[in-house]
């Protein structure tokens, strides 16, 4: 297959949001034939090209300029994590209806996200994750100008971060390519500026982090698509790290604290979940939850550890397609996402919960510390699950992006997958363990009955599968029972939480005198920004370019 195959996927989508704001604009009532068609065509592009090769595949389409080259390349990490934001993103694409206005930036965000995981390099990736920020943040006021979302500038940071990673690479070593650039290279203070960039990306805090935040928001439509398009972004860039690095970071301390951060993350959502007031509100910490658990897994430097935090990303992905579409109302809907993500048997999370855990505890020394922090966080969580089917449902939002039977779908499947843990493994996890961390004596075997570690053998069908039936047997059997709203008290209050809060909001109660003021307006630039043409947009990300490979 020729190399100039690899720009397809982007290419489609780019054509899709042209037609879709064509037959808007027009007032042809066919965008959401163009939509579906144009979602999932990508969908089976990516696959087409990766499955029938599963190797490396390269385009170099010139210079950005000052020697940082303009590369493509499709390997099983930009594939992998190419699906993580195409499948939740279509499948909200073709089930949500939602102006024409707004498609055709949220399909522009969707191809931004796409071309930042096909990047073969640093800069092109910091452009691209850049302007999927930007269309982020645009949709968003799109949908409603006057609900929380995240500041622009806090986005922007990340990626901004990133190009300097970039122009510190290609500077020091001639080159930003991932494939390309020497282990020497990739210095403490590179790696640092990197985990910085990533961490912002995703909102990977152990405070509310713009992924709970958008769960605020009275419609879901672009939060949902926000979440799909932005939250895998900063894990790819912690696994392309290791690439760089020839399968580890520049020292065992970075790993230690990233996978301290990745406890302190969960353990944060989890502590928010179990005082939440609303079912809502819980939804809204179901994300950062299991996103702490796959930062934990993949910054332990091992390839249990590694395979374990991308099988939980992949959850995920499917939890974050899964969220939006459930309805407010208590039902068979909301109880079997709520078991589904909280990490119960026979579900897949719970599968790759247990995996990252062994990965801390075979890693020991200080990271069996952390295994042990991770199992009482995921104690916590399964309690705050217990608590949110009594929770009232909260603030509400719009009936007709509501998809029940679409949500208990997918929630289904993720417990359904529970006893395949071993085959998610070997077509998600492990081809990526492969690409960017070389092969040894710990590498996890997945297979279709059992996962082999090094100190132990999950037997995952036939541990899980017992369960799975005698549940399926037991809900058939007794019926979904009735869920009443029963409110009951926290495990812990969440005293620091409402300090923090009183302090940021003094924070932002500061104000710079009037003559001053148009000097550090960010508000104002943010504004223009999201409110200007698309020539605004694109004028910018051309100055960024030119700033990054000077």
């Amino acid at each position: 297959m020729p190399a100039i195959a690899l720009l397809a996927p982007v290419a489609l989508l780019l054509a899709t949001a042209g037609a879709v704001a064509i037959c808007g604009s027009a007032g042809w009532k066919v965008d959401r034939i163009v939509l579906g068609v144009g979602s999932l065509g990508a969908i089976l592009v990516i696959v087409g090209l990766w499955a029938p090769v599963r190797s490396s595949q390269e385009l170099n389409l010139g210079q950005l300029g000052f020697g940082a080259s303009f590369d493509l390349r499709l390997d099983a990490v930009s594939f992998v994590f190419s699906l993580m934001v195409l499948v939740p993103a279509s499948i909200l694409l073709a089930l949500q209806p939602r102006p024409w206005q707004e498609t055709t930036v949220a399909v522009l965000g969707v191809a931004a996200s796409v071309l930042a995981v096909e990047s073969g390099g640093v800069l092109l990736t910091a452009l691209a994750g850049g302007a999927a920020a930007t269309l982020a943040v645009v949709q968003l006021d799109v949908e409603d100008p006057r609900a929380p979302r995240p500041a622009w500038g806090v986005l922007l940071a990340a990626w901004l971060a990133l190009s300097w990673v970039g122009a510190l690479l290609q500077v020091r070593s001639g080159t930003a390519v991932y494939a390309a650039v020497p282990v020497s290279a990739l210095t403490v203070p590179v790696f640092v500026l990197m985990a910085a960039s990533a961490l912002i990306a995703s909102g990977l805090f152990p405070w509310r982090g713009w992924a709970s935040q958008l769960w605020g928001r009275p419609a879901l439509r672009a939060a949902g698509m926000t979440v799909a398009t932005l939250y895998p972004l900063g894990f790819y860039l912690l696994v392309r790290a290791y690439e760089i690095g020839d399968g580890r970071y520049p020292h065992f301390s970075l790993n230690a604290i990233l996978a301290a951060i990745g406890v302190a993350v969960a353990f944060g959502a989890a502590a928010r979940a179990q005082a939440a007031a609303t079912r809502r509100e819980y939804l809204g910490e179901v994300i950062p939850g299991l996103g702490g658990f796959a930062l934990m897994g993949i910054a332990l430097g091992t390839p249990l550890g590694l395979a374990a935090g991308l099988a939980t990303l992949a959850v995920a992905a499917v939890v974050a397609a899964c969220l939006p579409l459930l309805p407010d109302r208590a039902g068979a809907a909301s109880l079997v996402a709520i078991t589904a993500a909280a990490g119960l048997p026979p579900a897949l999370a719970f599968g790759v919960r247990v995996l990252d855990l062994e990965a801390t505890f075979e890693a020991g020394n200080l990271l069996g510390i952390i295994g042990i922090a991770g199992a009482a966080t995921w104690m916590v969580s399964i309690i705050a699950a217990a608590r949110a089917i009594g929770l009232p449902a909260g603030r509400g939002h719009p009936a007709s992006e509501t998809k029940p039977a679409a949500a208990m779908g997918l929630a289904a499947a993720t417990v359904l997958a529970g006893p395949a843990l071993g085959v998610v493994l070997t077509t998600l996890a492990l081809p990526v363990q492969g690409e960017v961390m070389p092969a040894s004596a710990g590498v996890p075997i997945g297979g279709l009955t059992s996962v082999v570690t090094v100190s132990t053998v999950l037997p995952a069908l036939t541990l899980l599968a017992p369960v799975l039936v005698l549940a399926l047997v037991v809900y058939m059997a007794a019926g979904p029972a009735p869920v009443r709203a029963q409110p009951r008290p926290a495990l812990f209050a969440l005293p620091a939480a409402q300090q923090l809060g009183r302090l940021r909001d003094q924070v932002r109660s500061f104000t710079v005198p009037d003559q001053y003021r148009f000097l550090v307006d960010l508000r104002a630039l943010e504004a223009a920004a999201t409110r200007g043409g698309p020539l605004l947009w694109l004028a910018a990300l051309v100055a960024l370019a030119f700033a990054v490979t000077r």
